[in-house]
């Protein structure tokens, strides 16, 4: 052979093993997508007291296993303990002018209905003496004095009752006062309760920038609760997306565990992604500029669950994903030969 013709024959082979690599990158990618930009997921949840106060004690440590209702920190409970008790004295107070205007009340009216007896009596003496006076048997002076008792039992009684109504509402306000305190008291109650921290859910504590005697704000986080229930993140190219859908199988490489492969599914994708979305500032658009003849491929970020046990690796570690979007036995083998081949691959990077 001659090296015209060997040189012919490694051109034929470069321009095959080109048209197969580049055949099966575009198969690869439409139907058997990997994506090396992927990391574990949980839940971050910052912790702060809800109300203010001088640290007493700290009963966790960084990184470590919490369960839900679990005591983090205490506050000094010293001020909420006397708020409490000056709630229950403000309570005890309310209560006993109730009982006051109660007592109050029940006399004002026995002299409310005493003095409706009295117009009663003083109105049928009245009509008497007038029925005597037109007979003849009684004097004008006698009818006229007759009628002035009248007049100031009836003075008597419009005073009654509106001493009566007044009590009433010195009652009502009473009552309103006691509701007033109570709500103080059990805010007083919650307040002192709200001195223990705890955890509203089971995992990790991290970040814990907290001590004994710190004076902790309301609102202001002082350590991070890292929750147990992880998911991955894998961002993917729009078009190696078509045939994915809720439920796919995956495979998952992480680079912290080389050699093993997990196996889940996928559990949604995003709808969008920050570039596409527009605030309304009143502004116009602004169209991207750009030079490139080949532009960036948008990735949309797809979320995947495992179908074993989670591996005890930190959030945010980084992984490989392999979907299997085709239910075709040749695809599904070179998927699994290629995530294989990089799970190995992960000795070495």
């Amino acid at each position: 052979m001659t090296a015209e013709q060997s040189f012919t024959r490694w051109v034929k082979v470069a321009l095959v093993t080109f048209l197969i690599l580049f055949t099966y990158f575009v198969i690869a990618d439409n139907y058997m997508p990997m994506t090396p930009e992927a990391r574990i997921q949980r839940y971050v949840v910052p912790v702060s007291a809800r109300v203010s106060g001088q640290v007493s004690q700290v009963y966790v440590t960084n990184n470590q296993e919490v369960t839900a209702g679990q005591v983090l920190f205490k506050l000094d409970d010293s001020d909420y303990l006397l708020a409490v008790t000056r709630a229950e004295l403000m309570l005890g107070q309310a209560r006993s002018d109730q009982q006051q205007a109660q007592a109050v009340i029940e006399e004002v009216a026995a002299e409310a209905h005493k003095a409706e007896l009295e117009m009663t009596e003083q109105s049928r003496e009245a009509n008497r003496i007038a029925r005597l006076y037109r007979q003849g048997h009684m004097s004008q002076q006698q009818l006229e004095q007759a009628n002035t008792k009248v007049s100031l039992a009836k003075e008597m009684q419009a005073v009654a009752g509106a001493r009566h109504q007044e009590v009433k509402q010195t009652l009502t306000g009473a009552g309103i006062a006691i509701e007033q305190a109570e709500v103080a008291l059990r805010q007083a109650r919650l307040d002192l309760a709200r001195t223990e921290v705890i955890a509203e859910s089971d995992g990790r504590i991290g970040n814990l920038q907290l001590r004994q005697g710190q004076h902790a704000t309301a609102g202001q986080p002082l350590l991070a609760l890292i929750s147990n229930e992880a998911w991955v993140s894998a961002d993917l190219r729009e078009k190696s997306l078509r045939h994915v859908q809720v439920n796919t199988p995956v495979a998952i490489v992480f680079d912290a565990l080389p050699g093993q492969v997990f196996s889940g599914h996928v559990s949604s994708i995003d709808s969008g992604v920050r570039a596409g979305q527009q605030a309304a500032d009143g502004l116009l658009a602004q169209p991207i500029n750009s030079d490139r003849w080949v532009r960036d491929a948008q990735r949309l970020r797809t979320h995947i669950e495992l179908d074993e046990a989670w591996p005890a690796l930190a959030t945010g570690a980084k992984a490989t994903v392999q979907l299997y979007p085709v239910d075709n036995w040749l695809l599904h083998g070179l998927a699994a030969l290629q995530v294989r081949l990089v799970s190995v691959l992960r000795y070495l990077y």
